[in-house]
């Protein structure tokens, strides 16, 4: 394992969620009603998107805690020697898009972003750029492309602009990771997915995002491809138990990344149908894809001890088949 995560203990576990207090605590917004019953944050009166700051957020403050427990682990040899410390951050898209209305998260957009690239810069002054990987999660930016959540801007290609400018943030020398995630289906509904936006998608999975096919993972991460400048490490898409049929991997095919940037299938749901579940999606997928390694669908910090020594158990036994996929 060459890069690892501090797993998002305790309330972070809420991910987004835990952002909530930068909204409530500044003056240059004001609470709408949503139409989940779910408060919204709008400008104030007053306030301009060129007025308008964010205070200072605390990823920082997380990574240089969990940083410490990561170097210790590797002094130790827990750790293979040049494993690096991995932090992963919501783009800030996700973040206003799960506060703002529709009509006002490109207003707020940009603030949020000022806010979250000085994040960006403490968390790489604090840590030796050699030993950091900055993972950028993107479930928004995957539903919206999915067709689930309506998209403030006129089409995709800004979304995968606005990635790209996170992206720009991180230096040369610290490895860059996507999260692309339709949420972590195993511990029921979650509340950033929101309602059904059309009752198709109501009848495929509540308010469990259940993509079609890979389609909309190939767009994104084709996009990214297209629009981040730099080299990107590694992308990891989470993949669902519906998607069983051939038909549902075949866009795999038209995956189009630089030959340096390792792609990772979420294929592995150990409390769904554990290992004979991922050896299935692991045959499907090499149909379209040669090369790629595997993970769980959306990490491993959500997992109990047991079901924790499932999931690398799964991993571990993929991990054995040689030339066919690797973990």
């Amino acid at each position: 394992m060459t890069r690892v995560p501090d797993g998002e203990p305790g309330g972070r576990a809420n991910w987004v969620l835990t952002q909530e207090p930068v909204f409530s605590s500044n003056t240059g917004l004001a609470t709408v009603p949503g139409p989940d019953g779910r408060e919204r944050y709008v400008l104030a009166e007053g306030a301009t998107p060129a007025t308008l700051r964010f205070g200072r957020f605390d990823y920082a403050d997380h990574a240089r805690s969990y940083y410490a427990l990561f170097t210790q682990a590797r002094d130790g040899g827990v750790l293979a020697p040049d494993s690096r410390f991995l932090v992963s951050i919501p783009t800030p898209f996700n973040a206003v898009s799960f506060y703002a209305p529709l009509e006002s998260q490109l207003e707020l957009l940009p603030a949020y972003e000022e806010a979250a690239r000085a994040s960006v810069a403490e968390i790489q002054d604090a840590i030796p750029h050699t030993d950091l990987a900055i993972q950028w999660d993107l479930p928004t930016e995957l539903a919206t492309v999915e067709g689930w959540f309506a998209n403030p801007f006129p089409d995709h290609e800004p979304i995968f602009a606005a990635t790209a400018r996170a992206a720009g943030w991180v230096a040369p020398d610290v490895e860059l990771t996507f999260h692309l995630c339709f949420g972590d289906s195993r511990f029921g509904a979650s509340p950033f997915m929101g309602e059904p936006p059309t009752e198709e998608a109501a009848a495929r999975g509540g308010r469990h995002i259940l993509p079609r096919d890979a389609r909309s993972v190939v767009e994104l991460a084709n996009g990214l491809a297209r629009h981040v400048a730099r080299p990107i490490s590694a992308l990891q898409a989470a993949t669902v138990t519906s998607c069983n049929r051939a038909a549902h991997w075949q866009p795999l095919s038209d995956l189009a990344l630089e030959p340096d940037t390792q792609f990772y299938l979420g294929v592995v749901h150990a409390a769904a149908d554990g290992l004979p579940g991922a050896q299935a999606r692991v045959e499907l997928a090499r149909r379209f894809l040669s090369e790629f390694g595997v993970s769980t669908e959306c990490g491993l910090g959500r997992h109990s001890a047991e079901q924790l020594d499932e999931a690398a158990h799964i991993l571990a036994t993929l991990a054995e088949v040689p030339h066919r996929a690797s973990a």
